[in-house]
This record gives structure tokens, C-alpha cells and sequence, in this order.
């Protein structure tokens, strides 16, 4: 309801603080009903948040539901399958931001004095980027160890530590080193990292490659996005001279001396799509930025997002354990002895089970089946055992250095092993065609020995009889 007038050295108006009042209201919907959702979809967890298990739970199986009775469970399973709820919310968001910019920000290039018009080709590709990233990263496979594969992905020593020589207890074959298996996919993964609810798929060792291209390339976007907004809103504002110009009400008749907080009303209120994708841009650009640094950073470390929560964990147990030392021997309880801690179980080390599921925000709570039909929760807790005052105390010893992360060799090659996957190295190939090979040999051999046993015979009254 406001337009700017020619110059006027009328009074400002009396209505001003209402019409603050209501231009401010919708800017206010908008953050607090933005703020629910990326609380109740990204931030919360389902187990714990009755918000987020209503959001995230029971309104999608209501509306699930209600398609299946009007489309048919056939057809709704289908598309279930193929794609997950998040993966809307995506396409939503990022399909619905664009074609703002495409509809409303486009026409203002071509008259804008801040942005060249050649923003609009480049904005095409930016967006065939975009969409190309996330669809390689959703369908690119993290890598998956089975009783066929576990040589192509054995590729890391165990540290003792985080990871032991020990059998998966959920598919029953050697637990490789920077493993898992991720209840959510059913699958056991590679140098496991998390699993992604915006691409439906784990992140694991031959794929976090295309997780990071995909974070790199939407972080890029919204923080280009949001320059060029910035640039033809402020294009407006010098074109149109809107700090030297008068606004009136229509309904009012109210006048109103242009200042920063009435140019800004009037640039939502004439363009408030194309700035309420301003917002939202903003907003990503501070959240994934630092989603892209974190991702960096323990990249940079040799660390996955798993083992960074493990080894969080860690320096918890060895800060407690050092206080217990230091006031046992304060105390006079304990001489000094030094733990090899390296070689200590990863279970002693404090709360993130090997078993605990790890998602983009951290160790996350997973209802999963147990097999039986009931169900199973599993969460972040530590381990506790029953033992004496005794006990423990004559277990209290120097936890000595701080372990040391053996899969860090550098940031050039924890980089390399990102982008170049060691699954996927020669070395590693041969190694996985050889013990196949052999594999085969050992059963035609098997089945060779098998065969001359049966054709060894005894001729019994003229007749062949099978030993």
C-alpha cells in the first residue's frame, strides 16, 4: 500500500508507527514460521521432540495414507521409494526460490544500473548445477561391504581405538576399519560418514566426494544469490532515488519523509518474493557455510562426521580419567603407572556406541527393527558396569598422551583419499580381481576333488559301485 511521490517538504506522517507496525508483520511471520521449519525438520530429533516426530512422522504417514486411498498403494509406494520426504522439501524450496528469481529478479536486470544482464546466463548455470550436483550425490553410492566386496574396501589398519578386528553383528562379517552399518539404509558402508536425509542416501567412502561438490555447489549459490538480490535491490534504491523521495498510504492519505527503515518497507512491500528468497538465502548463506567449513575442517583432519562424535567422546574419557589420576595421586591412592590407552577398547572410551546412528547434525536416536518383529531404539549413552569403590580404584592409572589419530596423514592426502578413494585405486582393484581369482580356484579346486571321490570306484560283480 505504499508508493513514492515527486519530492515534498510536507510534514512526516502521524501514522508512521502504524504502518511500521504493519509492513513489519509479514517480515515477522516469515522468520518465526522459517525458524519452526528448520527447527522441526533439520534440527530436531524425532525421537525425543514431539514437534519434530509430528513433522516429521505423523503429517507425512497422514498425507501418505490419504494418497493411498485416492491413487492406489501401488502407485504412492512407487514414488515413496524413489524418493524421500526431505528430497520434497528440497525441491520445494529450492525449485520455488528459483522460479521467484526467475519471474521477479530476471525483469530486473534489464533495468537495473547494479547488475549486468549477463547475470541472468550465468544464473542458468549456477542452477544446472545445482540440481546436477544434488541428483549425482543422491544416486551415487557411498561403496557397500559384503562377503564379495570386503577386499576392495580394506584398505585401513585398525587403530584399536575407534575401531577393533571384530564381526558386524548385524551381517556377520568382518567390521573393516571406518566402517558401519547404517540402520537407516540397511547397508554396511564404507568409511562411513552420516547419513543424508536431503539426498536419501549414506555417505560413505566413494560418494562423500559428490556430497561435498553438492554442499560446495549450494553454498556457492546462496552466497551469489544473495549479492545479486542485494545488488538490484540497492540498483532500485539509486535509480528511483528513493532516499530523497516522499511516501503516502493509499488508504490513509498518510505522508511519510523517505528514511532507511521506510525504503526498506517499500522495496518488501514492491518486491517481497524476490526478498523473502533474500532471507532465505541470507539465512543459508550463515548455515551452510558453516556446514561446508565443518565438512572441511574434519576433512582437512583425516576424521569422518562419525569419528569426529568418537573422538569427542575420547577427549571426554581422557580429561576424566587424567583428573581421576591426578587427584589419586594426590590422594595418595595409586602410584604412578601409564595406561596404554591405544590399545584400550573403544567401548571404555566413553558414550557413542559403534552402533549409534550418525546423521548431517550428529549422533541421532533410530527406532530400527530387531528382527522379530518388535523394535529396537538406540541411543547415545555411556557405559557403565557394575564394580566396587575398590575396583576402581586400583584401575585408575596415568591414561599417559593423548591417542593420536593414525587415519591423519596430512591435508594433501586426506584430500586426496576424498576425491580419489582408496576402493577405487588400482591397488586396491587388483587386490579385490586376485582374491576372487583365488576364491575361484579354491572352488574349482574344491569341486575337482569333490568329482574324484565320487568317479572313485570298486567293481563289484562286473558293476560300478560309487565309494
Amino acid at each position: 500500500h505504499l508508493r513514492s511521490i515527486q519530492h515534498s517538504n510536507q510534514s512526516p506522517n502521524k501514522k508512521k508507527m502504524n504502518i511500521d507496525l504493519i509492513l513489519t508483520t509479514p517480515v515477522t511471520l516469515y522468520l518465526v514460521f522459517f525458524g519452526f521449519i528448520i527447527y522441526a525438520f533439520m534440527m530436531a530429533d524425532p525421537e525425543i521432540s514431539s514437534i519434530a516426530s509430528l513433522c516429521q512422522k505423523s503429517i507425512p504417514n497422514f498425507f501418505m495414507n490419504q494418497m493411498r486411498n485416492v491413487f492406489g498403494a501401488e502407485i504412492i509406494n512407487a514414488l515413496v521409494n524413489g524418493i524421500h520426504f526431505l528430497q520434497i522439501v528440497y525441491l520445494f524450496v529450492v525449485l520455488g526460490s528459483w522460479s521467484v528469481m526467475f519471474a521477479h529478479g530476471y525483469p530486473m536486470m534489464d533495468t537495473s544500473s547494479q547488475v549486468s544482464s549477463y547475470h541472468k546466463y550465468s544464473g542458468y548455470v549456477v542452477f544446472m548445477l545445482c540440481m546436477t550436483s544434488w541428483r549425482r550425490a543422491c544416486k551415487a553410492p557411498p561403496g557397500y561391504i559384503t562377503e564379495n566386496s570386503i577386499m576392495k574396501f580394506d584398505n585401513y589398519p585398525y587403530d584399536n581405538l575407534l575401531y577393533t578386528n571384530k564381526l558386524c553383528p548385524t551381517v556377520h562379517i568382518r567390521k573393516l576399519a571406518r566402517s558401519k552399518y547404517d540402520r537407516v539404509s540397511n547397508r554396511h558402508v564404507p568409511r562411513f560418514d552420516h547419513y543424508c536425509g536431503w539426498l536419501n542416501q549414506s555417505v560413505g567412502e566413494e560418494n562423500y566426494r559428490y556430497f561435498l561438490f553438492f554442499l560446495l555447489v549450494h553454498t556457492v549459490m546462496v552466497i551469489y544469490g544473495s549479492i545479486v538480490t542485494a545488488l538490484l535491490f540497492y540498483g532500485e534504491i539509486i535509480d528511483k532515488d528513493l532516499h530523497n523521495a516522499r511516501f503516502f498510504n493509499v488508504a490513509t492519505g498518510a505522508e511519510v519523509i523517505a528514511d532507511n527503515m521506510m525504503v526498506f518497507h517499500y522495496l518488501l512491500m514492491t518486491h517481497f518474493y524476490l526478498a523473502m528468497v533474500l532471507l532465505l538465502m541470507s539465512i543459508m548463506t550463515l548455515m551452510l557455510g558453516a556446514f561446508l567449513g565443518f565438512h572441511l575442517y574434519i576433512t582437512a583432519r583425516g576424521m569422518t562426521t562419525n569419528e569426529y562424535f568418537k573422538w569427542k567422546e575420547v577427549r571426554k574419557w581422557y580429561k576424566k580419567a587424567t583428573r581421576q589420576y591426578q587427584k589419586a595421586v594426590q590422594d595418595g591412592k595409586v602410584g604412578v603407572s601409564v595406561s596404554n590407552n591405544s590399545s584400550s577398547s573403544s567401548v571404555d572410551k566413553g558414550g557413542i556406541s559403534d552402533d549409534t546412528d550418525i546423521g548431517c547434525t550428529g549422533p541421532m536416536n533410530t527406532t530400527t527393527s530387531n528382527g522379530s518383529g518388535g523394535t529396537a531404539t538406540t541411543t547415545t549413552s555411556t557405559t557403565t558396569t557394575n564394580k566396587t569403590k575398590n575396583d576402581i580404584e586400583e584401575e585408575i592409572m596415568d591414561p599417559g598422551p593423548f591417542p593420536q589419530n593414525i587415519y591423519d596423514h596430512g591435508i594433501i592426502e586426506n584430500f586426496k583419499e576424498v576425491i580419489y578413494p582408496r576402493s577405487t585405486r588400482p591397488n586396491a582393484l587388483k587386490r579385490w580381481v586376485d582374491w576372487h581369482k583365488t576364491e575361484e580356484r579354491l572352488r574349482q579346486h574344491t569341486k575337482t576333488e569333490e568329482q574324484k571321490r565320487r568317479e572313485d570306484v570298486d567293481v563289484v560283480n562286473g558293476k560300478t559301485k560309487a565309494i
